[in-house]
């Protein structure tokens, strides 16, 4: 069963890939990354003809994409696979992922509501925080004031998406979806739109005595709260990259000990975003 889900995996990613892509384009036409952002993103909701359909599909399929990234990186990395993999080959695989990652969290930046303006200044404040360029670097994704939401606009919708269909491009040769596994996505994806509701947002003026990130965010969200943000939010995740990015370098017993640490370091992260889920960060 696993051996058969292998080559189902990254076709299921691609095709949810073809409809968020599609979705995007869509929701791009009446998104504005400036002035009250909440109230257009509403607009696009309630106003445009089947705007709630096409953000539940632009969700869903991002969403779905992301975890069967996820899914399909783990597979290769539990076999042990970057060891017959180019080391070229394994670092572009290892950072689609972390793009994959950010566009998620641009997205959810992009929301304009509560909770987005709230991760978007977590995460400015976490870049801030690295030593010399901290504030260089910050301005790079988000900056405060009335623009607070264009660059986010510019990497989630150009930017990113770009760089990562460049670095995927030999996957999506290997494993272009076909006809059939198009139309179950897309059957899969239509039925979550309309039968699942969105998740209600919190205007930003409004008081809530918990706000949340995104999933992958939680554990983050909750080691700020016992340390600094340099050692919260930017060393784990460098740390963790670095070493999948080491692999194909490192031969036995160096290459199995780092293998052994970061099963256990995405294992403990794993745990606090579920801890964070189900209790709050």
């Amino acid at each position: 069963m696993l051996r058969a889900l292998s080559p189902t995996l990254p076709r299921l990613g691609l095709g949810c890939l073809a409809f968020c892509l599609a979705s995007g384009v869509v929701l791009a036409f009446y998104y504005r990354p400036a002035g009250n952002v909440f109230r257009n993103v509403e607009e696009i909701t309630t106003l445009v003809p089947y705007g709630k359909l096409f953000r539940q599909l632009h969700y869903g399929s991002g969403q779905a994409f992301v975890l069967f990234m996820l899914a399909h990186t783990l597979e290769h990395f539990f076999k042990k696979r970057y060891r017959t993999y180019s080391p070229g080959e394994w670092s572009r695989l290892v950072t689609a992922v972390g793009l994959c990652l950010l566009i998620l969290f641009t997205g959810f930046v992009l929301k304009g509501d509560k909770e987005g303006i709230f991760a978007g200044r977590i995460f400015m404040n976490m870049l801030r925080a690295v030593p010399v360029a901290g504030e260089h670097l910050s301005r790079l994704f988000v900056r405060p004031g009335d623009h607070f939401f264009f660059l986010p606009y510019l990497h989630h919708c150009f930017l990113l998406p770009g760089v990562l269909v460049y670095l995927t491009r030999s996957h999506i040769r290997r494993w272009v979806p076909g006809a059939q596994t198009i139309y179950l996505t897309g059957v899969g994806l239509v039925l979550f739109a309309l039968l699942v509701p969105p998740r209600p947002a919190l205007p930003p003026e409004a008081p809530a005595p918990l706000v949340t990130g995104p999933w992958f965010f939680l554990g983050f969200q909750s080691l700020l709260k016992t340390a600094p943000p340099f050692w919260a939010g930017i060393m784990p995740p460098v740390f963790l990259f670095a070493g999948l990015l080491s692999l194909p370098f490192l031969k036995d017993p160096w290459g199995r000990r780092l293998h052994g640490l970061l099963i256990g370091l995405l294992a403990l992260y794993a745990l606090l975003c579920l801890r964070a889920f189900l209790a709050g960060p």
